[in-house]
């Protein structure tokens, strides 16, 4: 009986679910810049908690497996690894405090060089630069607003088409180098029907200087998506669109030399590889968004 109980009491303590109730988990450990993270809890969420990334506070949401938290690397992080700490009360009343390493690697990107007139690289009239600081302000704060909490299931493609330029490309536009590419283009004709690509609510549907008709969506704890160029809109500022649902359609506005759709996202305000999202939460295979040349 005594030999019994010893080997019961092995089992469970080798039982994946008792190993692992209580205890954060970062899935993946490793992320390139410009990835995702998630901080997963096991188990009943904890009464409070605080985690912190990249000397920043991230909140832990609950779901079905417990509680999570979505962490982000920008596109111009430093590779390296990462203290990630979470702290608080668990559901038992108790203090806890861990510690876990994220490591960051640095990401070889290609070049794409582009002429374009000299107006829409360099704008010098004063209206034009006005306007370009009150748009920037405008969304920097938009982007800041982690308040919402989840609303998303998953991610899916906006399109069917084919990727043009890809997250990350560093551009030389007119023989200066530039900003790298913040999202993902797609080679998609006038018109195409643009979907939601998550679920999500619309805080901005607007006409921007180098985004043109752009709308973003704010799917809550800090993750935004933004679908710009659109020739025409079909969502309402405030309006809470499911996944799939239709937005908009692609059009050539704003800094743009043709039809196309840039997506892209933004979380705690950093810049996120789209494929990332959809890797970290998918939506069974994503059948319906046909792979690009060399996927």
């Amino acid at each position: 009986m005594r030999h019994l109980f010893f080997a019961l009491l092995i089992l469970i303590l080798l039982t994946p679910s008792f190993v692992l109730a209580g205890e954060p988990q970062l899935q993946p450990a490793t992320i390139d810049s410009g990835g995702v993270a998630v901080l997963r809890w096991p188990g009943a969420p904890p009464q409070k908690a605080r985690v912190r990334f990249n000397d920043r506070d991230f909140s832990l949401w609950p779901d079905e497996n417990g509680a999570f938290a979505l962490l982000g690397a920008d596109l111009g992080m430093p590779p390296g690894i990462y203290p990630v700490t979470i702290s608080g009360i668990d559901g038992k009343g108790r203090d806890f405090a861990a510690s876990l390493p994220l490591q960051i690697r640095a990401v070889e990107r290609p070049e794409e060089r582009l002429r374009l007139p000299a107006e829409m690289v360099t704008p010098r009239t004063p209206a034009t630069i006005e306007r370009i600081g009150r748009e920037k302000k405008m969304l920097t704060l938009l982007f800041a607003d982690d308040s919402a909490p989840p609303l998303w299931n998953g991610f899916i493609r906006p399109v069917n088409d084919p990727f043009g330029s890809m997250f990350g490309l560093r551009r030389i536009l007119n023989g200066e180098p530039r900003s790298p590419h913040a999202g993902i283009d797609f080679r998609s004709p006038r018109g195409t029907p643009v979907r939601a690509s998550g679920r999500g609510r619309a805080i901005l549907v607007d006409d921007l200087y180098f985004t043109g008709r752009t709308v973003v969506l704010d799917h809550g704890a800090g993750l935004f998506s933004l679908y710009a160029h659109l020739d025409r809109t079909f969502c309402r500022t405030g309006e809470l669109l499911e996944r799939g649902a239709v937005l908009g359609e692609v059009g050539s506005t704003g800094r743009s030399t043709g039809p196309h759709l840039h997506w892209g996202f933004k979380l705690a305000g950093d810049r996120i590889d789209p494929l990332a999202l959809l890797a970290a939460f998918p939506v069974g295979k994503n059948l319906d968004s046909p792979p690009h040349e060399g996927e």
